[in-house]
């Protein structure tokens, strides 16, 4: 498909609701990517099977470090290019195309920022299917496959570039480095062989992201939760009030934080357990839902997501859990994602069901 502006708003409503409350609010990474449009035309969007040539590559891009730094610092153009060149001077291949290392949140969108920069096709299919916040929890790095060699760098000319390092050493090493590159750096890895993209990434993600953008928008406050959750595809966790949100800073890694809501049907207690994005919800202290599936909180009236460090006491918010991608509930990958892998003692709870089908077009 041919992706434009037109399709820019369903994109960051798919991919904020991708966040699981992190990966960075969206709005502002849509118009950035809307004035990109306006220079390089509409953006070749393929899936998979139709890139053609199982021997060909695809590089995944994106951004890592501070989203909220990157609200501040906009990409001034040319971020994209140096790092790619870093990758293929390492790799010499020709990629056929770019791909997200992040579906939820803001890398849902710059994928096509950068796409527009470079002049490549995007393919539909990321290293996460949800946002996650570490490139050693990307796809193939759960599998025990390397991301190396991967390069970060800005528009100024400073460039990183990493190689034969295991994922583990070069997030260590990525999140050291980010205060050099002013808190965010433009992002490329090893490219990754057409032929491999099924056993790989998460195929498809980009087009879940605008389906569901594409339902979203019909989110009405009048509307029943439970209808509005069920056209998303998901299940409702609760409906109510913020009564409380209690953070924990953290000297090493990420701050942690509960958020307790008030279920205004049934009158019991909804608490969510989050770091950068919310990882697990407990229903009068029982888990209901867990990463790797994605836990969603919307403000009740708009359907806006409300992301992990905004969330406050009082709110009037609908919660509800969406299906993860099925490639995390893989027994080789589920480790890399699952509560444990955030200090959770708990095993990941699954829950179904798929998103459902669109309805027929109209004749």
């Amino acid at each position: 498909m041919r992706f434009g502006p037109a399709e820019v708003d369903d994109l960051a409503r798919g991919t904020a609701l991708l966040g699981s409350g992190g990966g960075g609010q969206t709005d502002l990474a849509a118009r950035v990517l809307r004035h990109a449009l306006t220079t390089a035309g509409p953006i070749t969007l393929l899936d998979a099977g139709d890139v053609g040539g199982d021997d060909g590559y695809v590089v995944p891009v994106g951004l890592v470090g501070a989203v909220s730094v990157f609200y501040e610092r906009l990409p001034s153009g040319g971020e994209w290019t140096p790092v790619l060149a870093a990758i293929l001077d390492r790799t010499r291949v020709a990629p056929v195309g770019v791909i997200a290392i992040e579906v939820g949140g803001v890398n849902g969108i710059v994928v096509f920022v950068a796409a527009a920069e470079l002049g490549l096709p995007v393919i539909d299919a990321d290293l996460q299917g949800r946002a996650l916040p570490r490139i050693d929890q990307m796809s193939v790095a759960a599998l025990g496959e390397p991301i190396t060699p991967l390069a970060i760098g800005d528009a100024s000319g400073r460039l990183l570039v990493l190689d034969g390092m295991p994922p583990a050493a070069a997030e260590r090493v990525v999140r050291g480095a980010l205060s050099e590159f002013g808190g965010w750096a433009a992002f490329a890895m090893r490219p990754l062989r057409v032929a491999d993209l099924d056993r790989l990434t998460i195929l498809g993600s980009l087009g879940r992201a605008l389906r569901l953008g594409a339902r979203h928008a019909a989110w009405s406050r009048s509307a029943d939760p439970h209808e509005m959750v069920a056209a998303l595809g998901g299940r409702l966790l609760g409906a109510g009030r913020v009564m409380e949100v209690v953070r924990h800073r953290a000297t090493v890694g990420f701050g942690r934080g509960s958020v307790i809501i008030k279920v205004h049907r049934g009158g019991g207690l909804l608490r969510l357990e989050m770091e950068n994005e919310y990882l697990l919800a407990l229903v009068d202290g029982r888990p209901v839902a867990s990463t790797p599936d994605i836990l969603c909180v919307v403000d009740r009236a708009t359907g806006t997501p409300v992301p992990c460090d905004t969330v406050r006491g009082g709110l009037d918010v609908v919660a509800f859990h969406l299906p993860g991608p099925a490639f995390w509930w893989r027994p080789a990958a589920t480790h890399a994602v699952g509560p444990r892998a955030f200090g959770l003692d708990i095993d990941p709870i699954r829950l179904g069901p798929p998103d459902p089908p669109d309805p027929p077009e109209r004749p």
